[in-house]
């Protein structure tokens, strides 16, 4: 049966993660429609950890009520009044213009709370809001093992469907800068693919070639290659069988450029369920972090997405 292959150890928030979060200042956490039991737990539990100080976006009755529940004195203070989706997205966005404008204390990150993800996103990306910076939004996973071994990176998995050159130059990008950030020695970025030779017949493979020649002509402090199967990526025994000892990535990637979504998310996955993994997301490529937590988060991804992106400010 299929789940056997499924990882039943429960995976914890990386202690190293938490621990360079909170050599940086507390992340000021904006957490948009925080009335709800999941988004408040979250924020509780980064508040605990001393990696952040939440600005509550909601109806207030709703978050002292859950607060209630967990033992938190929450101060009025903490509180932003907003009823409903639109009113919460729309009262978030302001203040993200208003801190980046310097008119009020900046955000450092923002957490999609009880509400819908076109709500929240269309209010963050108004050209008014200065959440876009000229570049592109890409989602990161940061994969952390359960041995406490360095992490992988994998993009894009949860937002650019079928993302363009210019998308994944950025995705790259940001796996080059986060790594060292996230306790990777270096970044060993595979450009996967289905094989490590490109071909005719398989034009996702000469995409690959093309976007790690990119990477090599414009990223410094990475090792580079591409394209490169799974097997070669990750599997130093693969590696020696076919012979590619030559290659500085194969079999020790971190880093990983994922074709289309299917692919990223299925490998996201794989890592999570099958490796028993702790998956850290966040949105980058833009003035400040976005968290887009699931519902199926459990907590320990949420609070790792958390202090992904204090580390990641």
């Amino acid at each position: 049966m299929s789940a056997g292959f499924i990882n039943k150890v429960k995976a914890a928030c990386p202690p190293d993660l938490l621990n360079r979060a909170k050599a940086r200042d507390k992340c000021r956490l904006l957490v948009v429609r925080a009335s709800a039991p999941l988004p408040m737990q979250a924020s509780f539990d980064a508040v605990q950890a001393g990696i952040a100080e939440p600005v509550l976006v909601g109806e207030p009755q709703k978050i002292k009520a859950e607060a209630d529940k967990l033992g938190w004195d929450v101060h009025n203070d903490m509180i932003v009044p907003a009823t409903g989706e639109a009113e919460a997205a729309a009262v978030s966005a302001d203040l993200i213009r208003s801190g980046l404008a310097g008119d009020s204390p900046a955000i450092g990150a923002v957490m999609k709370g009880q509400l819908h993800t076109d709500v929240f996103m269309g209010a963050l990306l108004d050209k008014t809001v200065g959440l876009r910076t000229g570049g592109r939004l890409v989602h990161l996973f940061a994969i952390f093992p359960p041995d406490g071994s360095a992490p992988v990176l994998v993009s894009d998995a949860a937002v650019n469907v079928s993302p363009d050159d210019k998308t994944k130059q950025q995705s790259m990008a940001e796996m080059v800068r986060l790594s060292t950030l996230i306790g990777q020695d270096r970044a060993r970025l595979a450009v996967l693919s289905a094989t490590e030779t490109p071909i005719d017949s398989m034009p996702a493979s000469q995409e690959a070639a093309r976007q790690a020649d990119w990477a090599r002509d414009n990223l410094s402090g990475a090792d580079i290659s591409g394209p490169l199967s799974l097997d070669l990526a990750l599997s130093e025994a693969s590696v020696a069988l076919k012979g590619l000892t030559d290659d500085p990535v194969a079999g020790r990637a971190n880093c990983f450029l994922m074709p289309e979504i299917v692919a990223g998310n299925l490998l996201y996955k794989a890592f999570v369920y099958l490796g028993g993994g702790c998956a850290a997301g966040i949105v980058v490529g833009g003035s400040i972090p976005v968290l887009l937590t699931s519902r199926a988060d459990p907590p320990e991804a949420r609070l790792a997405s958390i202090a992904l992106a204090a580390v990641a400010r």
